[in-house]
């Protein structure tokens, strides 16, 4: 062989570790990127590939091609998966994965020897369906993302080389051996296409990655470090933003608006770190309870709001019940056993050419309405008559507590365990 040959050779498995070891130090910098772990992967498993297939004494060994097949196809695999799940998309690695032993099996049963046409197509038939699924799982995100769309685009690229290149190698060099294949202007534009898409994916997923770690940054900056929820202001421009949205996609989104009831009362008798806790809990149970797609965040000293999306009415009560019915089951360790910690909740729907403030408002009025009534429920806007809704007077703050305390006076609600411990 050539030394000319050999430099060429070292060409993609070199390119290949040095970006897995970029990306393993970015890692190990970063441990919430997980998905980098999948490109660091997908780089070795690559490199790995071209060199065995490169400086194999016999490259027509059926072995070896079963090895560089069986690492071509688990490199793509590894590579679309990191950047479906860094969108926080589902994949199936399982039908990837048999379609990959499918692959295999097929170039353990083809004659490298006499024509390595089979090999190709099937690994890179295989290939090209994992990058053209994973394609449409990444598109399927609907990232509003420069960086993300981009990817989508380069994947898609990749995605047709895979089909284009066997078919073009076949019709123009015929049938060939692996070892004549190998030594074909086809290989040679294998070589150099993969140098090029590798250093390509590399720069996209970097800037993907820089993308990732400026939004964690703004993150930080947004949320409320008590509850861990969007602060007042970036949960209000948010929620133009997604309102905005469902308007141009006919999408349905309603608000959710929670209050803490009786929390000046867990504050004064039990002290601010009391109030810290509860604040803390709800704000986790809430964290937990949202899809990615939906808004969270702490709009007040106890009040909480939510913004559902793609939600009508009734989807967005239920969970507005789980909310309540989960904070009420939450045990705080710094209310001590005798307090149920409960909290009242109004819901709205936005409804055709309302602007943020009026659902906002709804929604108040919503939970308004919940508090009068008792609190410790959910109630829907609208769900009242008319009527009644209009002839609800504001209740005074002595009134609500000396309604609270004579309906809670059996030691279930915060207001009569306080009064008693008091």
């Amino acid at each position: 062989m050539a030394v000319f040959d050999q430099i060429v050779g070292l060409v993609n498995p070199g390119m290949s570790l040095i970006f897995a070891g970029g990306g393993l130090a970015l890692w190990l910098r970063e441990r919430q990127l997980r998905y980098i772990l999948g490109y660091v992967l997908a780089a070795l498993l690559l490199g790995t590939s071209f060199a065995i297939n490169h400086y194999s004494p016999d490259p027509g060994h059926r072995l070896v091609q079963m090895a560089v097949a069986a690492l071509s196809i688990s490199s793509v695999i590894a590579l679309v998966a990191s950047m479906c799940q860094r969108l926080g998309q589902p994949v199936p690695l399982r039908l990837w994965a048999g379609a990959g032993l499918v692959a295999v099996v097929l170039v353990g049963l083809a004659d490298h020897r006499r024509d390595v046409s089979a090999s190709l197509l099937a690994v890179n038939l295989c290939c090209g369906l994992v990058m053209v699924m994973g394609t449409q799982i990444m598109a399927q995100a609907r990232s509003h993302q420069l960086v993300d769309r981009l990817l989508v685009w380069i994947f898609a690229i990749v995605a047709a080389q895979f089909f284009l290149r066997p078919i073009g190698v076949l019709m123009l060099g015929g049938p060939m051996s692996t070892a004549a294949y190998r030594d074909s202007a086809g290989h040679a534009v294998l070589v150099l296409t993969a140098a090029i898409l590798t250093l390509v994916l590399t720069a996209a997923i970097l800037a993907a990655t820089i993308s990732d770690q400026i939004r964690a940054v703004r993150q930080v900056v947004r949320k409320d470090e008590l509850s861990g929820l969007l602060r007042r202001d970036s949960f209000d421009e948010e929620a133009r933003d997604l309102i905005a949205r469902a308007r141009a996609e006919g999408r349905p989104v309603s608000m959710v608006i929670a209050d803490i009831d009786h929390f000046k009362q867990i504050n004064d008798a039990l002290g601010h770190p009391a109030g810290d806790a509860v604040i803390r809990a709800f704000g986790s149970i809430m964290a937990a309870s949202i899809r990615p797609t939906d808004l969270a965040g702490r709009i007040g000293g106890e009040e909480f709001g939510l913004i559902a999306w793609d939600c009508p009415a009734a989807p967005a009560a239920h969970l507005a019940e789980r909310l309540r019915a989960a904070l009420a089951a939450r045990p705080v360790e710094a209310l001590g056993a005798q307090i149920a910690l409960t909290a009242s909740f109004g819901v709205a729907t936005l409804r055709p050419g309302e602007a943020y403030g009026d659902l906002y408002a709804r929604a108040d009025n919503a939970l308004y309405q919940a508090k009068r009534a008792g609190r410790d429920r959910v109630v829907v806007a609208g769900a009242l008559p008319a009527a009644r809704l209009a002839t609800s007077a504001p209740l005074s703050a002595e009134k609500e507590a000396g309604r609270s305390g004579g309906s809670e006076a059996g030691g279930l609600g915060i207001g009569g365990a306080i009064a008693r411990r008091a």
